[in-house]
């Protein structure tokens, strides 16, 4: 392996609020999310605000919970509500869930 293969392709980093409900939701989806569709290929760091204010106010964040894409270009953030999966797909470009054909005739 070159020392790029080693390297994990994504870093993200979400911020939460302690054991507050939609942060736990959040932390929840984006573990499982993680596993399941970039397994290998990220680097997640999790950050409680409460824990590390001033690592927050460096990166600007105003709201949790947010899902900080560093990694691959652009940046992106994602804040508030994320539970939705297709909604965190296309923050991270990663364009819609691939589903089971149709069956020919389906609208």
């Amino acid at each position: 392996m070159t020392a790029t293969e080693d390297t994990p392709r994504w870093s993200l980093a979400l911020y939460v609020s302690g054991a507050s409900p939609h942060s736990a939701q959040a932390l929840e989806t984006v573990r499982r999310f993680c596993d399941e569709e970039l397994r290998g290929q990220v680097e997640l760091q999790i950050v409680d605000v409460a824990d590390q204010p001033a690592l927050a106010a460096r990166e600007g964040i105003v709201a949790v919970p947010t899902l900080v894409k560093r990694r691959p270009a652009p940046p992106r953030q994602l804040v508030g509500d994320l539970a939705d999966v297709d909604r965190l797909r296309a923050g991270l470009d990663l364009g819609a869930a691939h589903s089971p054909p149709s069956a020919p005739g389906a609208t």
